[in-house]
């Protein structure tokens, strides 16, 4: 089948998989920023849990892209050939799941991460939920900024001691 017949004759339905996809992993971020410490945040939100569950939902829409039109071929890694294969209505809503799997991925270990330090990250996993690396990298900016304070005060502390 063609894909221009998948567009026209199936735009409501791919709409419909566009938005489970997006919703698919609101659960998730809902927990983490609603209910960091609860019990069931901890049960759910876990790397080897959430992130491989929205891995199957990527699975499945690439044997239904397979299936429905076969797969478009991919000429080379030119950015051009690139774009043409992600250009498949099926294929970008597996692209976006995979971001949304991946960023959800950074999600959890931040929490994760900071749970050990007992930060509150809430700000960071917003902004990693709607903007993805730029949310890693505030976290990773106020990772650093910490990292230096801590070895700051621990030289001016020795200084005090000796």
């Amino acid at each position: 089948m063609n894909i221009w017949l998948v567009e026209f004759f199936g735009s409501k339905e791919l709409n419909t998989l566009f938005w489970l996809a997006t919703a698919s992993s609101a659960p998730f971020w809902v927990l983490m920023l609603g209910w960091p410490r609860s019990r069931v945040t901890h049960a759910v939100c876990r790397l080897w849990l959430a992130p491989p569950l929205l891995g199957l939902f990527y699975l499945y829409l690439l044997w239904l892209a397979n299936d429905i039109t076969g797969l478009p071929r991919l000429d080379g890694v030119e950015m051009k050939n690139v774009r043409r294969f992600w250009a498949h209505p099926i294929l970008f809503i597996a692209l976006w799941m995979h971001r949304l799997a991946m960023d959800l991925f950074v999600g959890i270990w931040i929490s994760r991460f900071a749970r050990l330090r007992s930060w509150e990250v809430r700000l960071e996993l917003l902004l990693v939920w709607l903007a993805g690396p730029f949310g890693a990298l505030v976290f990773a900016v106020r990772y650093w900024v910490a990292t230096i304070l801590a070895r700051v005060r621990r030289v001016s502390d020795e200084k005090r001691s000796a």
